[in-house]
Order: structure tokens, then sequence, then C-alpha cells
């Protein structure tokens, strides 16, 4: 039954789905790395530096740069996020999206036009046929 379902996705549609996995994959990657490096280096901080380094201002230094790592890598993180689940489709291929309804509507239109002119065409023949009478 799986098979069956598989054999209705296009060779598009199963690359795009393909693509969008990878960058999913990826992000999970990247948020483990983010979550294992961020452990270590604050272990760090309150079991060697903390302890270590006497000097207050060298401290203070060495907090502010983990601070700055971890909220510029934690803002890169969410940015990565939004890549991976939410903007999974190119702003390219959301205005083509576009591009194509707004044609469709437009062929639409143009049928309902050309439906209209062939019925006021046929009265207009009616109206001669029985006027000529």
């Amino acid at each position: 039954m799986e098979e069956d379902s598989t054999k209705n996705i296009s060779a598009e549609e199963t690359a795009q789905m393909l693509n969008v996995a990878d960058k999913r994959v990826h992000f999970k990657v990247h948020i483990t790395i983010f979550i294992v490096i961020n452990a270590i280096m604050w272990a760090l901080w309150f079991t060697l530096f903390n302890a270590i380094v006497t000097s207050e201002t060298i401290r203070a230094a060495i907090l502010k740069v983990f601070i700055c790592v971890t909220l510029v890598w934690l803002l890169l993180l969410i940015l990565h996020y939004c890549i991976a689940y939410k903007w999974n489709k190119t702003f390219v291929e959301k205005e083509l999206k576009k591009m194509r309804n707004m044609r469709e509507k437009q062929l639409k239109e143009i049928e309902k036009l050309k439906a209209k002119i062939a019925e006021t065409k046929a009265k207009n023949q009616t109206g001669q046929v029985q006027g000529g009478n």
C-alpha cells in the first residue's frame, strides 16, 4: 500500500521533498552540535575558568566572549530553523506559484469572455433570423 502512494508522486515532488528533508537533517545536526559545544563551553567556564582565573577583568572578558558566542550562534540556529522548517520553499518558487495562479485566473476570465461573446453572437444571429422572417 505504501508503494501505491509513492507511485503518485512525481519526480519533481520527490526532489523537492528530498531537498526539504536534507535541510531538516542538517538543522538537526546543527542543533546537536550547538548543544554539545555550548555544554562543554559553559562547563569549562563554571569548572575551570571561574575557579582558575583570578583576575576579575579577564574572567569578565571570557564570560562576555562566551555569552556573545552563545547568542550569535543561537541567532544563526534560529535562522537555520526558519530556513529548514518555515521557508522551505524558495521565494522564486512562491513567486512562480503566484504567477501561475494569476495566469489561471486570467485564462478562466478569457474563457468566460469567449463564452459571453459566443452567446451574444448566437443571440444576434437568432434575432436576425427572426427579424428576417
